[in-house]
């Protein structure tokens, strides 16, 4: 009886020896599980964000023109009215944030301006006005182009959950050459003129989107023409930037 009472007691006793061991080892583990998690809400916390903006930003924009304002202007074959423009743009991070970025771009374009006509007309020079007239041969193409260099400046704001981006801004430009292209039987043919386009513009553009592709929108403050031309409009140019 005594030898069972004993051999009980040792058993007690290993049993008890390892549920302690047990005991801290589980509470090792969690102290473990406890410091690897902190480290890694430390080490996340202190982690320097990324800008949706690169420093850098190239982009074509394809876009559409129509006359907003319109004074005796001639009608426009608008989906061939068509806005090309090179535009390169550094971006100046303002706040870079987990959640919202904000980057204040600037940078040069260089844009042509196309203004197909719709019938078979032409701009014509007379004196120090311009106006458009009717052709007796027909034209298969005519339009005016006005080619600008541009200075934009947008605030830009991204958004990171969603991946969208937002601009505002405006931009400055100086007119640098100025043509009539034509297209009929014959051939095509280019025509140099100034046709009393404005030297100076300015304007209101904006931009929306996800990632890279954005719609684009732009629109002329002053009229295409000087203020002295009997027939005057102002442009409004819709489309994308790649």
């Amino acid at each position: 009886m005594k030898k069972l009472f004993k051999l009980l007691s040792i058993g007690a006793l290993t049993l008890s020896a390892f549920g302690s061991i047990a005991q801290e080892r589980d509470w090792e583990w969690e102290n473990d599980r406890d410091d690897h998690w902190q480290r890694n809400q430390r080490e996340h916390r202190y982690e320097k964000p990324q800008s949706m903006f690169s420093k850098k930003d190239f982009g074509l924009i394809l876009a559409l023109n129509s006359f907003d304002a319109a004074i005796d202007m001639p009608e426009l074959n608008t989906w061939q009215s068509r806005y090309v423009a090179l535009q390169w743009r550094r971006n100046h991070r303002l706040i870079t944030g987990r959640q919202v970025d904000v980057a204040l771009g600037t940078g040069l374009e260089i844009a042509w301006n196309n203004f197909m006509m719709k019938y078979d007309e032409q701009y014509f020079e007379a004196g120090d006005i311009s106006d458009f007239e009717l052709v007796s041969e027909p034209f298969e193409k005519s339009k005016l182009v006005n080619n600008m260099v541009n200075l934009p400046v947008m605030l830009q704001f991204g958004f990171k959950e969603s991946n969208f981006r937002f601009g505002v801004g405006g931009y400055a430009g100086v007119r640098i050459n100025s043509y009539q292209k034509f297209q009929d039987a014959a051939g095509k043919f280019k025509e140099k003129g100034e046709y009393n386009l404005r030297r100076f513009n300015y304007g209101v553009m904006a931009e929306a989107g996800r990632g890279d592709m954005r719609l684009f929108a732009k629109y002329d403050m002053l009229p295409l023409f000087n203020d002295n031309n009997p027939i005057n409009a102002n442009v409004l140019t819709v489309g994308l930037r790649l």
